[in-house]
């Protein structure tokens, strides 16, 4: 029988069983969905799928996509895993437990990037630089006890420009965040993502079709205490297919995603000991554009969005978000 090299998340229980005889590569889309739509699932996940089935064959291992519940759950799942190997996809720029505990460690933190962005209808909100102007006035639309919150809170926390406690109107799924953002009644509500910048499908692309304002998060003070951060000027939320339409981009804050393996040093049987150390090393020094994937819904998109990145550090946002702070003066 073939041994099972999971790329994905399986829940807890699915894990804890398999354990025994599998590997394991933690996603993201959703525990005990299809993972559709997910870019952890159908893209990075793929790039890491793709990047190894190679070695995987070699080894007499499939490689199979499953969905999880995301970043922090796939850590906590990676370091769980004893007597196999285990990788999982994460969020550059978030402390995890996980990680702090020595139980599960970062392998790669250059995998296609993510980035905050922003979108509103308020007339009076046009860039980042406008929220920084108006702090006190914005409410943002998020959903509760989610990745947005949690960096929300981080900013507030650590950017100068930005003090007290953020006002918050907490909402769930990407209809209902458009729909309250949209409401001419709430001024000042402006909505905000931390993920892959895919304007083909999910939230940036449904602000983008009910004609919102979109805009890059821009917050050197939070770059600065991590090097994960770094500025995309060429963030799309928009992109012209076939000579249809136009591609717009916007200047965002981003982070490389980051690739998560186990302590491998627990596996006990001498011959997937061996397999182990071989697939850490291969996936380990491996060029970073190897990650962009190269089959499923999300490879061609993801392609042309890492042929457009232009990466920048931290000087150059500074720069950006002082020329948007000052603008007209």
């Amino acid at each position: 029988m073939k041994k099972i090299l999971l790329t994905a998340a399986l829940t807890f229980g699915m894990a804890s069983a398999a354990m025994a005889d599998q590997i394991v590569i933690y996603t993201g889309g959703g525990a005990g969905t299809d993972g559709a739509g997910s870019t952890y699932h159908e893209g990075m996940g793929q790039g890491v799928k793709d990047l190894l089935e190679p070695v995987a064959k070699k080894f007499g291992y499939d490689v199979v996509l499953v969905p999880s519940n995301g970043a922090v759950d796939n850590a906590n799942k990676v370091g769980a895993t004893g007597k196999t190997i285990a990788f999982g996809i994460g969020q550059g720029g978030l402390e995890y437990d996980a990680v702090k505990s020595g139980k599960t460690k970062i392998l790669r933190n250059d995998l296609p990037g993510e980035c905050a962005m922003a979108f509103t209808a308020e007339p009076r909100i046009g860039d980042w630089g406008d929220v920084v102007n108006n702090a006190s006035r914005v409410t943002w639309v998020v959903p509760k006890d989610s990745g947005s919150e949690a960096f929300i809170k981080k900013l507030y926390a650590e950017d100068a420009n930005f003090s007290g406690t953020p006002n918050f109107k907490f909402v769930k799924g990407t209809d209902s965040i458009i729909q309250t953002v949209s409401n001419p009644a709430n001024r000042g509500t402006v909505g905000f993502f931390y993920a892959y910048p895919n304007p083909t499908k999910g939230l940036v692309n449904a602000a983008s079709k009910a004609d919102m304002n979109i805009f890059g998060v821009l917050s050197p003070d939070v770059a600065k205490g991590d090097e994960a951060f770094y500025l995309n000027r060429q963030a799309p939320y928009e992109l012209a297919w076939f000579g249809l339409g136009k591609t717009k981009t916007t200047r965002a804050m981003c982070s490389k995603a980051l690739l998560f393996v186990n302590d491998v040093s627990q596996i006990d049987d001498p011959w997937a000991a061996a397999d182990a150390k071989e697939i850490v090393a291969y996936v380990k020094n491996a060029q970073a554009a190897e990650f962009t994937p190269k089959n499923g819904p999300l490879a061609k998109v993801m392609t042309t969005i890492e042929g457009m990145s232009d990466d920048l550090g931290v000087n150059a946002m500074v720069e950006d978000l002082d020329a948007q702070i000052h603008k007209g003066r």
